[in-house]
């Protein structure tokens, strides 16, 4: 409770802000949650059928359920520069493998509460910007792609520079003429299918966000690159992982956030209007 812990009771007027704890889950999401607790697992198996459950809602080849955006960065990174080695898994930093750079637009290397830097090194990454502050352009992109290019990351955020930057659809033209894998971090995005239709590779979603889950997050993409990124859980992503309460917790809210969608802008001034009218 509030008391146990001195907390301030917090009214929340301004979204799904990281700082305020992002959003609430329905009941439906605690009972997931619930069962999750109160039951064993091949966690195996519940990674890889959770995610099989969440692509075919989704429609693309593979998904695999982490514990947050941040964490789908890092091993999103990780995936594509290690590409299936267990050797990679075990040894993420070591000179032998020279493929490690990132390609960025610079106006979307931004602090979102860390780094976008920050989360490539994690994966074993190193940001090579493209373009300049306040615009980048496919052409920007391309001239930075080298033979130690593992990837182009874009970030689909309302922190980033939103003018004069190249669309991701621009971006996965780019990457497919260079046979160069693309992420898109779409943390708090609503469409969870757009950025896959639009040709990039990996998305990575947050799952408290839009989305209203418990902590959590997904990458999705192709099944390669998929098993790429699962394959982490044997390398950097043993730090990051999740437990089964949250997996299926977060695939059920999923599934209510394709049925119902986000809550809407009327119906929280309508929760918002005793303390307004107070």
């Amino acid at each position: 409770s509030y008391e146990k812990f001195h907390l301030k009771e917090v009214i929340n007027a301004s979204g799904k802000m990281t700082i305020l704890g992002v959003s609430k889950v329905s009941e439906a999401v605690l009972a997931a949650q619930r069962f999750g607790g109160e039951h064993f697992f091949e966690m195996s198996e519940l990674s890889v059928q959770t995610g099989a459950f969440l692509a075919d809602l989704l429609k693309v080849e593979d998904a695999q359920i982490v514990s947050s955006a941040s964490a789908g960065i890092a091993q999103s990174v990780a995936a594509l520069i290690g590409k299936g080695s267990l050797y990679h898994a075990y040894h993420p930093y070591s000179e032998k493998i020279e493929q490690r750079e990132i390609v960025l637009p610079k106006g979307h290397n931004v602090d979102y509460g860390t780094p976008v830097e920050v989360m490539v090194a994690q994966g074993g990454g190193q940001v090579v910007e493209a373009g300049y502050a306040n615009m980048c352009s496919p052409e920007h992109v391309e001239m930075m792609i080298s033979e130690k290019t593992a990837a182009i990351l874009y970030i689909k955020s309302h922190h980033t520079v939103q003018k004069s930057m190249l669309t991701v659809a621009e971006a996965a033209k780019v990457a497919q003429r260079h046979k160069v894998p693309l992420i898109v971090d779409a943390a708090a995005e609503e469409d969870l299918f757009k950025y896959t239709e639009a040709g990039a590779d990996l998305v990575i979603y947050s799952g408290a966000k839009a989305i209203e889950g418990p902590s959590a997050g997904l990458v999705v993409g192709k099944k390669e690159y998929i098993d790429w990124v699962r394959l982490q859980g044997k390398g950097i992503g043993r730090a990051m992982k999740i437990g089964k309460d949250n997996i299926l917790g977060f695939t059920q809210a999923v599934e209510e956030y394709l049925t119902h969608g986000s809550e809407s802008g009327a119906s929280m001034q309508e929760r918002l209007k005793p303390f307004v009218e107070a």
